[in-house]
């Protein structure tokens, strides 16, 4: 055990100081640690036992104490000390921690290479000094979320020259295009930039970014409310490097339709499209003809989305891997498919009108089904059921909450596809402890828990998660 080199600890319950006394003592060589968020109110960590752990850690790379909101600039302060070969720290919704304490980890962490806080420039904490960022020489990695940031700061950091790889700032709030404009030109080399809830962003200015962008693997616009397809087009054309694109809740599809003269393919692999009500079957078509490479297509709840345009990506993205079409309430079926799909892997379909017919059709096209989520479809019955989990041979989980499907089925599906994993019954499903083992006994759960089946690889407050961006590189 002395030689764990990882522990995550988020969202423990209870969590205090004795256990960061025990995880220093118990783990010397640890290297990486997240004990963000203690499931406990108040929290029980404080300074003395963050300090005691660090003392204790002196090989300590990676350390996330975001939400222990108790701690103060003693224990960052130690941390700078005592782990001097620490290269990533985040602490969000750390109220106490002062702007002065950034700048001294800034200063004396000198192998620091990512640094995540939020509530800059927001009380009780004021804004970074002027100097902040001069002695951050290894800082590639910088999320500044939930701040207020102006446009003098954005030029100090500007003028840092980091060597900064990923930026984020995340429904932050203060700066203005020119701001921004002066930042990217400076970091023409960023390959991750987060710039949801930009608010004043219209197409106009991100067309004119978009020169900055050539780099960039990753991109998030999500709620920039005046943002249309003119703006998303203009992007994946320009930025052949771009692998992720987010623009959830924006006006993408009010631009005017016209015919499309050019011919280019963008190497989009994932895209997130959700919320954005406007757009329509002739948007999605164009989108599929200029990324043909798309393996994972979130278009849930847009609902002026038709059978017709879903059918078109299937028909132009051949290796299409996850879609999400949830809550898309202009699908009323599916139609009649053509073509194998043998490359789909997750199909969610929550709060769709699709029916039997449609999971016939699924069970027949897309044999490499490893997830499906039919929550809240009520036009399902056990007969689609039966089929998919007949056919999909490497099924692993299926979540039928909310559908019509007959409860005595269950038995007999474990039986019929022994790759089920986990099964999401319809509500009043209440197996005995007899039935459950049975389920165990096969390595299959029956729970009415739907929270961790088919999550999608990044989080909706707009804080890229580490495995999408894993996958992207």
């Amino acid at each position: 055990m002395k030689n764990v080199k990882e522990l995550k600890c988020y969202g423990v319950g209870g969590f205090s100081d004795s256990d960061l006394v025990s995880i220093g003592v118990n783990f010397p060589l640890l290297e990486k640690l997240d004990i963000s968020y203690p499931n406990s109110s108040p929290s029980r960590v404080s300074d003395s036992g963050v300090i005691e752990l660090s003392s204790n850690l002196k090989g300590l790379l990676k350390i996330n104490i975001s939400g222990n909101s108790f701690i103060t600039d003693k224990s960052l302060i130690a941390l700078s000390q005592n782990c001097l070969l620490l290269r990533e720290i985040i602490f969000r919704d750390c109220d106490f921690i002062s702007s002065d304490c950034i700048k001294f980890v800034l200063r004396n962490s000198r192998n620091l290479e990512s640094l995540a806080i939020n509530g800059i420039g927001l009380r009780p904490r004021e804004s970074l000094l002027t100097d902040a960022f001069l002695f951050a020489r290894c800082l590639t990695e910088l999320d500044l979320s939930d701040s207020f940031l102006s446009d003098d700061l954005l030029c100090l950091i500007a003028s840092a020259k980091l060597p900064l790889k990923k930026l984020l700032l995340s429904d932050c709030h203060g700066f203005t295009f020119d701001g921004i404009l002066y930042l990217l030109d400076k970091y023409q080399s960023l390959v991750h930039l987060n710039l949801k809830g930009a608010n004043f962003l219209s197409d106009e200015m991100v067309m004119k970014l978009g020169m900055f962008f050539r780099r960039l693997t990753f991109l998030n616009l999500s709620f920039c409310s005046k943002l249309t397809g003119l703006a998303f087009f203009s992007i994946i054309e320009r930025c052949v490097s771009l692998r992720c694109m987010i623009m959830v809740g924006t006006n993408f599809g009010v631009e005017e339709y016209t015919k499309d003269t050019k011919d280019f393919k963008s190497g989009v692999k994932f895209l997130y499209l959700s919320r954005n009500h406007n757009l329509l079957d002739e948007c999605l078509e164009k989108i599929s003809r200029h990324c043909p490479f798309i393996e994972s297509l979130d278009v849930a709840q847009c609902p002026g989305i038709t059978r017709d345009g879903i059918l078109e990506v299937w028909r132009n993205c051949g290796k299409l891997r996850s879609l999400d079409i949830s809550r898309c309430t202009g699908i009323k079926s599916l139609g009649v498919v053509d073509f194998e799909l043998p490359k789909l892997e997750s199909l969610r379909a929550c709060g769709t009108w699709i029916d039997d017919e449609a999971l016939d059709m699924i069970s027949k096209k897309c044999r490499g089904l490893l997830h499906l989520d039919l929550q809240g479809c009520l036009n399902v019955s056990s007969r689609g059921v039966k089929e998919v989990v007949q056919s999909c041979i490497r099924l692993r989980e299926i979540n039928l909450k909310y559908c019509e499907a007959d409860k005595k089925m269950y038995t007999w599906m474990v039986f019929a596809n022994p790759s089920l994993r986990k099964i999401v019954p319809p509500c009043g499903f209440s197996p005995t402890k007899a039935l459950k083992n049975f389920f165990l006994r096969h390595g299959c759960v029956v729970s009415q828990d739907s929270s961790e089946l088919l999550s999608i690889a990044y989080r909706a407050n707009g804080r890229d998660d580490d495995t999408l961006t894993r996958l992207i590189i």
